[in-house]
């Protein structure tokens, strides 16, 4: 818990803080300008339209979009850092917190389109003299081109070492800056300051991991636009500047297309001028050269008439011509940003202005996506498949006005053939008179219309605005960081504190499969439990057998009070020492329960029946011998020559003797089953040594005879599967008497502890 505690506070010490920023904005149908300018920019298409909501968002989070914020934001591209001398820097630079350029007692401005060193920590540190040193050391960094995030050189083994006077360029290879002075702002005591330089792609990465858009309602046209950051100052300017960003690329988007607009009326009013100037000066020669002032009225009817077709013809085939430019433009898959709006050509079709205006718009938002949009990018794919649809609709359209034009074109013709025929017959003079003034007629009437049509064109441009509007600027939420919260840390910590060590302790049990304590043995096997053996040293074994004090001594006593008392209380017993496998104390046990029983007033041997592993001379102070069980049920030996004393009052030992290669044939013989039965006439317990049940077959051979089996188990090192055999046979009844015993449990580590060592003290303190 402590450690917990410790670690989190520790982390709230060297974590950033990070703040959050929200600021709201509204799109859709806001209308500006004058009633009056509102009508002519409805007349011109260049008018408010429905916003679709995901588009919007889209634009205002793409690459382009930020990529302008951050070109608007220069002094983005160098991050200010504080080191401060706090016990936590005492070691290592472990607390860093990175400021604004207001906050920082020193100001950089990188020299323009100068290649800069990136990524790389920047020391400035300022002399008693008052100059400033700057340093850097890095393995590596590039030098890039801070606005266009061009990579100039890759470089290794960094090191700068330069001392320039505040308000001075450092001009350097990898470096050229300049540090003024930040008036007003001290510098922290003992404090270390460093910048970084960054290219404005890479703030452009950072800045959209961190910005997001949503709509405050499915309905509204209000979006909230939210960042996060460790500098407040920057969040603030950087949500600020990219509204604003947005609002002027819809206000120069809107000029653009009514500059466009008024180009097009000017070329076509410059045109329009030379021919109605032409046509005025043929009228006025024919008059003076005639003596003929004005026509008769039949003839002023058929000027007028023709005049009024030959400007619906106009009409007619100027709209055919930008029928056929705008399936021109479809066909070669160009886009229509530069197209003249169809208002502006005197058309008033409503599915055709908001079929050119709707893809006009989709090319727009593809665009505002940047360059590195993928076509894999879920907008892009969507974008792309309503602009197909769009361009599919447009294209059937515009061929079908096409063929509208051509019959209405086929009519014209006619009529005024019709008209031009009456005229005809008119007599000379009177028929060139009616067709000059018809022809100034029309070129003044189209002039006129061509001025009008700029007139409102320029009123459009002039009052432009866009629709959208901020509703709040960049606001910080909450009245600190978001991030790091020190109830919410202090939760985590107390909740690992507690949770952390029972999970360790949970999966310790889970996957440690080793007998720990009685309740493992409980959960695996009915076997009843004789006791558990305190651990000792190896130096202490001899020892404990000759004098049977201590914590080791009170085991065996205790387990010998309780085999008595379990097996029944018969006076003669032939007890059987196994294990599961070897290194777990079964012939550290069987000696010392044979001891126990001697100590207690009864004749005892001990017999080593493991002929593959003896180990129970080093036990006694015996000497080496050849003669033992081995010899004895090879005939080799004797029983006087196989049994010898073991320095332990009432206690013989058979040792193995030499090992032999017929361990399982020679207590298999007769003479095992004769041994034994002579060993019962004269002693009173027979404690057998035997091999682990899990290695090999011996034990199975001697299990016949046992009055009692003695499975040892060792705490941390018997594997609770490997009592599996041992117990399929107790609940098969295929072995008898058959206890357990726990050895090598260090007490100190254990609940007992305390038990036993008092119960020790008790009894041997005096």
């Amino acid at each position: 818990m402590l450690v917990a505690f410790l670690g989190a506070f520790l982390y709230l010490q060297v974590k950033t803080p990070i703040y959050d920023f929200k600021a709201t904005m509204m799109l859709g149908s806001q209308t500006s300008g004058s009633k009056q300018a509102q009508e002519l920019l409805k007349l011109l298409e260049i008018k408010d339209k429905s916003v679709k909501m995901e588009d919007e968002i889209g634009m205002v989070t793409s690459v382009a979009m930020v990529q302008q914020t951050m070109k608007r934001l220069p002094h983005f591209t160098t991050s200010y850092y504080v080191v401060p001398n706090t016990w936590v820097n005492a070691a290592f630079p472990l607390k860093k917190r990175q400021q604004s350029m207001e906050e920082s007692p020193f100001r950089v401005t990188p020299t323009p389109n100068a290649p800069q060193l990136t990524n790389v920590p920047i020391l400035i540190d300022k002399l008693p003299d008052g100059r400033l040193h700057v340093r850097a050391d890095a393995d590596k960094g590039e030098l890039k081109n801070l606005q266009t995030g061009a990579v100039v050189r890759r470089l290794t083994n960094i090191h700068i070492n330069e001392t320039i006077h505040p308000g001075t360029e450092l001009k350097h290879p990898l470096l050229s800056l300049r540090i003024d002075s930040n008036e007003g702002v001290p510098a922290e005591a003992n404090a270390q300051y460093l910048i970084t330089l960054n290219d404005v792609m890479s703030l452009v990465g950072q800045h959209l991991g961190r910005l997001k858009a949503r709509a405050t309602d499915h309905d509204s046209h209000i979006i909230e636009l939210m960042t996060s950051g460790p500098v407040p100052k920057q969040e603030e300017q950087f949500l600020d500047t990219l509204m604003s960003v947005m609002l002027a690329n819809e206000v120069e988007d809107k000029n653009r297309v009514g500059q466009r607009t008024l180009d097009f009326l000017d070329g076509e009013i410059a045109k329009m001028a030379a021919s109605r100037q032409q046509a005025s000066q043929d009228l006025s020669a024919f008059r003076s050269s005639r003596g003929v002032v004005n026509v008769d009225a039949q003839s002023s009817n058929r000027v007028s008439q023709l005049t009024n077709l030959q400007l619906e013809r106009s009409r007619v085939a100027t709209q055919r011509k930008y029928y056929q430019n705008m399936l021109s433009y479809l066909r070669s898959n160009r886009s229509l940003n530069q197209v003249v709006s169809p208002a502006s050509m005197g058309i008033s079709d409503p599915v055709l202005n908001n079929m050119v205006l709707q893809l006009a718009d989709l090319s727009s938002q593809k665009a505002a996506l940047g360059v590195n949009a993928s076509a894999d990018n879920p907008m892009v794919t969507v974008l792309d498949e309503r602009m197909k649809t769009t361009r599919e609709a447009l294209n059937q359209t515009l061929s079908n006005l096409l063929r509208t034009s051509d019959i209405g074109l086929n009519d014209l013709d006619n009529q005024v053939s019709q008209v031009r025929g009456d005229l005809n017959r008119l007599p000379e003079d009177e028929r060139r008179l009616a067709m000059l003034q018809s022809k100034s007629d029309f070129n003044d009437k189209n002039y006129n219309f061509l001025l009008e049509k700029r007139t409102e064109a320029a009123i459009a441009l002039a009052t432009n605005s866009t629709d959208k509007k901020i509703v709040d600027h960049a606001v910080m939420q909450g009245s600190g960081p978001s991030s790091p919260k020190p109830m919410f840390v202090g939760l985590i910590a107390l909740l690992s504190g507690l949770i952390v060590p029972i999970g360790i302790l949970l999966i310790t049990q889970k996957v440690n499969r080793r007998i720990q304590s009685k309740e493992d043995l409980a959960r695996v096997t009915d076997i009843p439990l004789l006791g558990v053996v305190a651990h000792a040293s190896k130096a202490d074994k001899q020892q404990m057998v000759h004098e049977p004090k201590g914590l080791v001594a009170e085991s065996f006593r205790s387990i010998r009070v309780n085999l008595q008392y379990l097996s029944g209380g018969l006076e003669k017993k032939l007890i059987g020492v196994t294990s599961s496998v070897p290194g777990e104390g079964k012939s550290f046990c069987a000696v010392n329960l044979a001891a126990e029983l001697a100590h207690s007033g009864r004749r005892v041997i001990l017999v080593e029946t493991d002929l593959r592993q003896p180990t129970m001379a080093t036990y006694f102070a015996v000497p080496p011998s050849d003669k033992g069980l081995a010899t004895y049920l090879s005939g080799l030996t004797t029983f006087e020559d196989s049994v010898r004393p073991s320095g332990v009052e009432r206690l013989d030992v058979m040792t193995c003797g030499i090992i032999p290669p017929n361990a399982t044939e020679l207590l298999e013989t007769p003479r095992m089953a004769e041994l034994l039965e002579r060993l019962r006439a004269e002693y009173d317990y027979i404690v057998l040594d035997t091999p682990p049940v899990g290695y090999v077959a011996e034990y199975f051979v001697l299990m016949r005879f046992l009055d009692a089996n003695i499975y040892v188990v060792r705490q941390n090192y018997t594997d609770l599967s490997l009592l599996s055999q041992i117990n399929d046979l107790h609940l098969e009844k295929k072995i008898k008497n058959v206890f357990l015993i726990i050895n090598d449990v260090h007490f100190a580590k254990t609940y007992e502890y305390r038990h036993r060592t008092k119960a020790y003290s008790y009894g041997y303190s005096h």
